[in-house]
Parts: C-alpha cells; structure tokens; sequence
C-alpha cells in the first residue's frame, strides 16, 4: 500500500505529467487492496493537478464508492461521466446495481436495471448474484434470485452454482437441498462446476462417505470428474490424515485421462509431511521433474517444513538454497519455516542473518517473522536483543499480537525481570492484543516462584 501511494506521488509530480492509464493502474491497485478512501483522496489530487480523469478512472470511482455504501456519490459521478460524454458500459451498470444490492436497496437495484435495459437479463442479474455471494451477502443473492422469479425469469446453472457456492460457505444445507429440488423443476441440470462445490463443501466438513457418494451420483448422471473433484476428494482424505486413500485416487487419474497438476502433487506432499512420511513426500517431488511439472513455492514450502519438522535440516537447507538458485522465488511463509528452525536448534544469528536477507530480497517480514525471533531470543536468554525486535515492530507499523507479548513476558520472568513482565502485562490491558490464560498462567509462575501471591 506505502509502496503504491508513494509510486502516486512520484508520478504526480513528474512534468510532464504520465498519462491517465499509469494513474488508474495504481489506483486499480489500490482498490483491490480495498483501500478505498485512499483510492478517492488520490483521484481528488489528480483532479487538483488538472488530470482529465478518463471513463476507467470515474469507474474505480463509482467501485469506491459503492463499496463505501455513499451511493449518492456513486450516482454523482456517473453524472459525470455523462455530462464528460462518456458512454458507460456494462460493468459502470454492474457496479451500481451492486452497489445498491450490497446496500440493501435490492428494489432501487432493479428497478436501475430496468431502466437500463429494455428487456430484463438473466446474466446481468448473476453478475450482481454472483457479487453478492462473494462478498458474503448470500441472503440478499437468494432474495433477488426469488425476485428475479418471481419475474418470470429462468434462472439459469450459473444462478445456481453462484448460490449453492454461498450456501455451501454458510453450512447451510437445507437452503442448498431446496436449491438443488429447484433445479429438478426446472430441468436445470447441475455440471462438473456445481458438484466440485458440492463435493468441496462436504470435504471440508470432514464427511468425506457422503463426498464419495457426490462424485458417483455425479458420474452416474453423466458429469465426468476433472482434475478439481479429484483434488478436492484427496484433499478430504489427506485433511482426515488418511493419506493412502488419496494415494489411491492419485493413481486413478490416468484410468480417467485425467493428468495431475501441480495442486494434485502438492495435496499429497503436504499430506505424506503431515503424517511424518517425508521419504514419499520426496518420492513424488522426484516424480514431478519426470512429468515436466515444475513445483511452486507451496511444492517447497511444505516439503522444507516437513524436513525440518523431522529433524533433517541439512536436507531442508539444501531445498532452500536451491529455490535461491533459480527455483520459485521463496516468499515469507518459507523464510519462516527457515526461521523458526534455526530458532529450534539454537542458531539464533543464523536466523537473523536469514531475517535480514529478506529485505535485500524486497520481502517485507510479517508479524510471525518477529514473533519466531523474539521467541527464540528469549529462550536463548537474549532479552535486550528481544525487546530492540519489539520496538522494531513498531517502528514498521506492525501490531504485536498474544505471542509476541506471551514470548517477552516469559523471557522477562525467566530473566528476573518481574517488574518489567508487569509492565508488559498492564501494556496489554492498556489496547494491545487480548490476555490469554498462558499470559496469566506465565507471571502467576513467576509470582509463585518469588513468593509473591498476588490477589
């Protein structure tokens, strides 16, 4: 975010001035980073500095906007791109309709619609559906699909899918059985797309029979499984640790024509490394160069903690160095794992080299990161050197959490420093993260052992 705004304020005062397309990419940016006021204090400098704000800038506008729920502003700027003579386009509509509909005003939403367009549409209706089961407004998707019903229009397997998708993400089965008998009246027949959401939601709640049973009903009714229902299927097995059953649907993908992709190689890695079988985990790594597949960084991430976790670091040092050496570049979750097993073994300066060689690769360490050094330092009785990362923390504008403070709090008791762990505590109470029964758990021990019973 720092690093699109400052790129703004560079560009703003360059002569001459960028064209308009530099000016909406950042602020493209900055909407999907849904920073939106940011977004519309930036567009109000363009429009200080004399930029003619083009039909794309007034539309990341009116997304702001809308998203902000200050639709009267959203419906003032598309009287600007009127009244500048631009011809708005669907998604300018889209944005709208949707704006309304996440707004609560489903009727205005329609009502905009139908003024737009003589005819009304099912696909204009899934768009907004579609835009408000992703933003978690399921209800109000399942209200404009009654609506749009009640209309007299056909709802079509993309309506559907976009609804059960919602309802799968709630739990909420009856409303998806009632979706799925409406399908049945109206002869809409569900596809491969519907079933993987199926099949996906009852993995994850651990009911990997009734999963099963999804993908032969799918089958039998004449959708064939793609690499996604198989995916999902082993990742159901391999969530329930029972890895050897998703070696055994990963070895049926060739009796469906069916060719693994990097996500089936992964699935089963994470799940051999889960179960502590690493020399599988790096069988089938092997068999990947054989296939052609080139393994991401999840592929090494999860097969460098598996290694470290089973106390072959030197082999998990190697698979680091060699992402360094034209692999996938290593992202923070893999610098962690590194870092939290150097930790482990005590080679605290070790760690902090490898922090430090984060930002020489650009990558900007996450609270995690901090929390794994602090940890270790504190263990390694390096309390000072704790406490400089602590402050550190602030300084780049990260918020410690409950284990950061646990970490301290406890290194500052096991170094007698009471009075100071005490501090820490009160600094919780004061608007930090919440106290936990580990934080009290620490100084009642601390207390206890100095004979100091607190009341």
């Amino acid at each position: 975010m720092n690093d699109a705004v400052a790129l703004f304020t560079r560009l703003i005062t360059m002569h001459p001035l960028p064209s308009i397309v530099e000016f909406n990419m950042i602020l493209g940016s900055i909407v999907k980073m849904k920073h939106y006021p940011t977004a519309i204090s930036l567009s109000k400098q363009m429009g200080l500095r004399g930029i003619t704000p083009s039909l794309v800038t007034l539309s990341i506008l009116i997304n702001c906007y809308c998203h902000l729920g200050h639709m009267g502003f959203a419906f003032s700027v598309l009287g600007v791109v009127l009244k500048r003579g631009y011809q708005p386009n669907a998604i300018t509509f889209t944005t709208l309709m949707k704006g309304l509909s996440n707004n609560g005003e489903v009727r205005k939403a329609l009502d905009f619609h139908d003024r737009q367009v003589v005819k009304p549409n099912v696909v204009i209706y899934n768009m907004i559906i579609d835009g408000l089961c992703k933003d978690g407004l399921v209800t109000d998707a399942h209200g404009l699909y009654l609506e749009i019903v009640g209309r007299g229009i056909d709802p079509d397997i993309f309506t559907y899918t976009c609804l059960i998708h919602g309802f799968c993400s709630l739990g909420q089965w009856g409303e998806i059985t009632r979706l799925l008998c409406d399908m049945v009246d109206k002869k809409v027949n569900p596809n491969v797309y519907t079933y993987n959401i199926l099949i996906d939601a009852l993995c994850k709640k651990r009911m990997l029979v009734e999963a099963r049973d999804m993908c032969n009903l799918m089958i039998y009714r004449g959708q064939r499984p793609d690499v996604v229902t198989f995916n999902t299927l082993m990742s159901g097995y391999c969530l329930l640790n029972i890895v050897d059953e998703a070696r055994k649907l990963f070895d049926t993908f060739v009796d469906w024509g069916i060719i693994p992709d990097v996500w089936s190689y992964n699935i089963l890695i994470i799940g051999y490394c889960k179960s502590k079988r690493i020399d599988e985990a790096l069988s089938l790594f092997n068999k990947m160069h054989y296939t052609n597949l080139v393994p991401n960084i999840v592929t090494y991430s999860s097969l460098i903690d598996g290694l470290c976790k089973s106390g072959r670091f030197s082999y998990a040092w190697e698979l680091f160095s060699a992402i360094h050496d034209g692999g996938p570049s290593p992202n923070v979750i893999t610098y962690n794992i590194m870092l939290d097993a150097l930790c482990k073994i005590q080679h605290i300066d070790k760690a902090i080299e490898l922090f430090n060689l984060m930002f020489q690769k650009g990558l900007t360490p996450n609270v995690s990161s901090y929390n794994i050094l602090i940890n270790g330092y504190c263990k390694s009785k390096r309390i000072d050197e704790a406490m400089n990362l602590f402050k550190e923390m602030h300084h780049r504008n990260l918020v410690p959490d409950s284990v950061t403070y646990n970490s301290l709090i406890d290194g500052l008791c096991k170094s007698g420093r009471v009075s100071h762990a005490w501090e820490l505590f009160k600094l919780m109470h004061d608007g930090g993260p919440p106290v936990n029964v580990i934080t009290y758990n620490i100084l009642l021990d601390a207390f206890c052992k100095i004979q100091h019973v607190v009341y």
